[in-house]
């Protein structure tokens, strides 16, 4: 009699199974029989949610195998995928594929890189620092064939991770990268006195996590801003932050930390037109008694690139918020009044009547001008946009899926423009408008990408973004600066 033995894979790694056929299966011809039945392996990949597994399933292609997946192409060091501290689900191995990335790591920070494999995929992971191999691991346990590796930074730079497969069967991986603390080694107490005294055991160096600006440690590497936006970042323990924006000739702007944590001192320079070096503005350390972050004002004189360094003083470190934008110039102090030529002063009126004898009485005319309108204030209409291509196609913005350099205009409700910006790196753009005629901020050049607005209110929520099954090859970008 023949047997059909039908295995799924949904549960444990195909490597399991074939170790599983090795030592206990065997088919009708080992056995002396004719034309045995072949094994038929159903490969179910799961498709639940939790840690370790992907949250959605890349669906076949025509030929039924798997599509490229959203970072391709990243098959070797130099298109490597930047990567933070998180989770990047549903990525796939296919063919020769191999997939590259890449991330940034402080003295003496570990990071552990991880994948979880489904659907029969095996993974060799192997990590370089400054192109030499400095880690490797295929499988992470002998059940299970995902990988994983350690490594302890032994100064600031840039890692690349390389995911690989390490059979001829493809598949689905999820890649996680993780910054831990190393495990710190107990101190052997002394022995072999009767009153030992006690060892003093060093404080474990704390780990500050590198933040997203990283690197930008130097003026050459200053991380571009927006002024409006605010942002979180981390300094100290020999860090250094640099920040830049355009400022535009005659306004006023402010840049501030603000924390609790670390005492900052933030130091502003700008360009020179002359020597074409830079020039000082202004430095601040604390901005008030009893605060230890920093805040700093001006007026721009001419329009020019502007860099701030944000440092830590003391040796302390932590978060910070950083944030640079345009402020109201101060009132001008009030002006004495004018005298009046041919009148005398008032000491010599105060003289002059001693003698003064009124002979006739004198007649004033009071004529009614009207009542004075009041002075109304038109109240900001504060707009932040978030323009994006919804690459992964999960109908909200993901990182990197901001569309950089899109010109966004704001118009009344006849249609006519009020203003125009161009969005930032990350596909963001900022208004601050004060006329009552502002109905409407759309994007010009994709039809429907518009949203109406609340006029003197704040409008922080508006994102516009085009579905993944269409590509954005047509949008036009800013080339250059404008000078709108």
């Amino acid at each position: 009699m023949r047997i059909k033995q039908i295995f799924s894979l949904s549960g444990f790694s195909l490597a399991a199974f074939l170790v599983l056929v090795a030592f206990t299966g065997q088919t009708e011809a080992q056995a002396g029989g004719q034309n045995p039945t072949p094994i038929v392996i159903t490969l179910t990949p799961p498709v639940t949610g939790t840690p370790g597994q992907p949250t959605a399933v890349p669906s076949p292609t025509s030929d039924g195998g798997l599509p490229p997946d959203r970072f391709e192409p990243n098959n070797d060091p130099h298109t490597a995928t930047e990567i933070g501290w998180q989770t990047e689900p549903g990525l796939t191995l296919t063919g020769d594929d191999v997939d590259y990335f890449t991330g940034y790591l402080k003295t003496g920070q570990m990071v552990r890189i991880s994948t979880f494999v489904y659907g029969g995929l095996d993974t060799r992971l192997k990590l370089y620092w400054h192109e030499q191999l400095v880690a490797e691991n295929d499988d992470r346990s002998p059940a299970d064939v995902g990988s994983m590796v350690l490594f302890t930074a032994p100064a600031d730079g840039w890692y690349v991770a390389l995911v690989e497969k390490a059979t001829v069967y493809d598949g689905i991986y999820d890649l996680e990268t993780a910054l831990v603390e190393p495990t710190i080694t107990p101190t052997a107490a002394p022995t072999g006195t009767p009153n030992p005294s006690a060892t003093p055991t060093p404080s474990p160096t704390p780990l500050m996590q590198p933040d997203l600006a990283e690197p930008n440690n130097t003026p050459e590497t200053a991380r571009p801003v927006t002024p409006g936006l605010r942002g979180t970042y981390t300094v100290g323990a020999g860090d250094v932050d640099y920040f830049t924006f355009i400022a535009k000739a005659g306004n006023r702007y402010a840049c501030e930390t603000v924390t609790g944590q670390v005492d900052t001192l933030l130091t502003v320079t700008g360009g020179t037109a002359v020597t074409g070096g830079t020039a000082v503005i202004g430095a601040n350390d604390d901005r008030a008694v009893g605060r230890v972050d920093s805040y700093l004002a001006w007026t721009a004189v001419a329009e020019q690139p502007v860099i701030v360094k944000v440092e830590a003083r003391g040796g302390s470190f932590g978060q910070y918020e950083f944030v640079c934008q345009n402020v109201v110039p101060p009132p001008a102090p009030p002006m004495p009044p004018a005298p009046v030529a041919g009148t005398a002063t008032t000491s010599e009126l105060l003289t002059a009547t001693t003698t003064v004898t009124v002979t006739e009485r004198i007649s004033l005319t009071v004529q009614h001008i009207g009542r004075v309108p009041p002075q109304t204030t038109i109240p900001a209409t504060h707009i932040r946009l978030l323009v994006y291509y919804d690459a992964n196609n999960d109908r909200q913005p993901g990182p990197g899926e901001g569309i950089a350099n899109v010109s966004v205009v704001a118009v009344s409700a006849q249609g006519q423009r009020l203003a125009r910006v161009f969005t930032n790196a990350q596909g963001e753009a900022i208004f601050n408008l004060s006329s009552e005629a502002v109905a409407r901020v759309m994007v010009p050049f994709v039809p429907g990408w518009s949203a109406r607005l609340r006029v003197g209110e704040a409008n922080n929520d508006i994102v516009l973004g085009l579905p993944a099954v269409r590509l954005p090859v047509f949008l036009p970008v800013q080339r250059q600066v404008s000078s709108d």
